[in-house]
């Protein structure tokens, strides 16, 4: 994160944006919510297995985390009623897959800004 002012003209200003403008209270209150949403590390991780494995089934994923099946169905529903991904039956099981990647954009640059791989 920036601990000082910008130093050219072509970063963002103290407003956040390059003409100096606040952002809009409904886009900050998005901003919070989406923040709110991928600040668990079960989420992250889901989003990441997600991302890998372009669909999956809760069992599948399951497979992969140090979690019960109930915490990973859980985790999925917050992932789910916020946007960020999709859920479709396929026989006798349900498949998740990302559907606002906007979320996995935010997590990869977060990571970047804090030198994670």
């Amino acid at each position: 994160m920036r601990a000082h002012p910008p130093d050219t003209e072509t970063e963002a200003a103290p407003g956040g944006r390059p003409d100096g403008a606040a952002l809009p209270e409904q886009t900050v209150e998005a901003l919070a919510e989406l923040l709110r949403v991928l600040g668990d590390p079960t989420r992250i991780r889901l989003l990441e297995l997600l991302e890998a494995q372009g669909r999956a089934s809760v069992g599948a994923l399951t497979a992969c985390l140090p979690i019960r099946q109930q915490s990973v169905s859980h985790q999925l529903q917050v992932l789910h009623r916020a946007g960020v991904v999709s859920r479709r039956r396929e026989g006798a099981r349900v498949a998740y897959e990302l559907r606002d990647w906007s979320g996995w954009w935010t997590i990869r640059r977060l990571a970047d800004g804090l030198g994670g791989d």
